[in-house]
């Protein structure tokens, strides 16, 4: 023991905490197996409640008829992930304490990002394999916005004010690029015609079912006698055309943002009233509804001012829509898209032999995307993002909040600035360090 903790302190200069795990990770319960347990007797229903409902909507918007699911199916995946889950915290506390156990001591990358990366690989080969590559695409979405996070933080990066809006445009570039060609799967190309209205070759909107004023208003514009230009694929005028697709996002949009409005009402439906009147309500039609506008609106002029078209001109118009988040900012959408555009592009690339296959690459990225993420939980929890880290409570039972993190401070991250109120309940009887040299002083009751 004395020569690893040498080997750590000199050698690698890193900082050796002695507490034992009690002390800094499990605090709810003083037996390490005992601590374990407790935290999946509240993670494993968390799990079933999530995965449930997951797979549930998934397929109901797969199959659309409930009495087509195959139900045998569906419980086993949900099982199949609620362990699979589950298993990722289990193994992280085991191996936090099993680490301490076997070195005697504990240090920054042991307690956070070692058994972060051991815990996500034995967890992740339990998932079926159909699964991997999405949570990996997630994992690696979060990890990535993390470390950024932490860059800012640091001072080694600046804040930029709607970055998220030029992911979301490199993303809409990239896929847009590969639409023209007729090189995109049916799935996203299904996606990006709901948000941009790409096949206008039919009519966008049925003027039959609309109120008198709307169909003149409509008819009006299709016959604008701006026209359309030669190269244009839509039925009617470049107007028409822009301000079809605008209404009809912006009733898509509008209808999300009611549902997504009731459902946040239906612990106060008091409240109800005021949330479909907020303002912020109209944030996101005005997103679903800017990406045509931006899209067609670009393209037309494109069409009129160089007279030709490429695919080079269809991704630059989808770079142009993407300013659309400028209405409703949103990093988990833009990360999603830019790193499904990059993973789209990496396996063009290995078809084309450019670059090479990596075995198990969903493996190797969930394991080190999810190991980070879950390293910077405990000891940079103010660097992740809130959702992500109020979903760890829930998985928890809102252990990951009772971590004694002022043990942290001394390896410099500020582990505990989100928890300064926070006096950790501690068994005295195995404690190795005395509280009173580390916990605040307490003014007498």
């Amino acid at each position: 023991m004395t020569a690893l903790s040498k080997f750590f302190r000199q050698t690698l200069g890193l900082e050796l905490l002695t507490a034992n795990c009690h002390e800094y990770c499990h605090v709810w319960n003083p037996n390490c197996h005992g601590a374990v347990l407790d935290a999946c007797k509240d993670g494993f229903p968390f799990c079933l409640k999530t995965y449930t409902t997951f797979y549930l909507i998934s397929s109901l918007i797969r199959k659309k008829d409930p009495r087509k699911i195959d139900y045998k199916r569906l419980v086993n995946d949900v099982l199949r992930s609620s362990v699979f889950l589950t298993m990722n915290m289990f193994w992280y506390v085991f191996l936090i304490c099993r680490m301490r156990q076997l070195l005697g001591f504990g240090t920054w990358p042991t307690v956070s990002f070692v058994n972060g990366f051991l815990s996500s690989f034995l967890a992740i080969i339990i998932e079926k394999k159909q699964r991997r590559p999405m949570l990996a695409l997630y994992l690696t979405n979060l990890a990535s916005e993390t470390a950024y996070t932490q860059l800012v933080s640091r001072g080694y990066l600046k804040f930029i004010s709607n970055g998220q809006s030029i992911l979301f445009a490199a993303g809409l570039f990239g896929f847009l690029y590969l639409y023209k060609q007729n090189k995109l799967d049916k799935e996203l190309s299904s996606i990006l015609n709901l948000t941009h209205q790409l096949e206008g070759k039919d009519e966008i909107l049925p003027l039959k079912r609309m109120p008198r004023f709307l169909q003149m208003f409509y008819q009006a514009i299709r016959k604008h006698e701006s026209g359309k230009h030669d190269l244009c694929q839509h039925k009617y005028s470049c107007l028409s055309n822009v301000a079809e697709s605008t209404s009809k996002n912006f009733a898509i949009g509008l209808t999300i943002s009611v549902c997504l409005a009731s459902i946040r009402s239906i612990r106060q439906p008091t409240s109800l009233l005021k949330n479909l009147l907020s303002w912020s309500n109209l944030k996101m039609p005005a997103f679903f509804a800017s990406m045509p506008l931006l899209y067609h609106s670009s393209k037309c002029i494109m069409h009129r001012t160089l007279n030709k078209d490429s695919a080079l001109i269809t991704a630059t118009s989808g770079f142009i829509s993407g300013a659309s988040m400028l209405f409703y900012p949103s990093t988990s959408i833009a990360l999603y898209i830019f790193w499904k555009c990059v993973e789209i592009y990496y396996f063009k690339l290995v078809e084309k032999g450019v670059i090479p296959s990596i075995k198990h690459g969903d493996i190797l990225l969930y394991t080190l995307s999810t190991g980070y993420v879950l390293g910077n939980a405990f000891i940079e929890p103010q660097n992740l993002r809130k959702g992500y880290y109020q979903f760890l409570c829930g998985l928890t039972g809102d252990r990951v909040n009772l971590l004694n993190r002022r043990l942290f401070d001394k390896f410099g991250f500020h582990s505990n600035v989100l928890f300064e109120n926070y006096i950790p309940k501690l068994d005295h009887k195995v404690v190795t360090i005395n509280p009173a040299l580390y916990l605040p002083i307490q003014p007498p009751k």
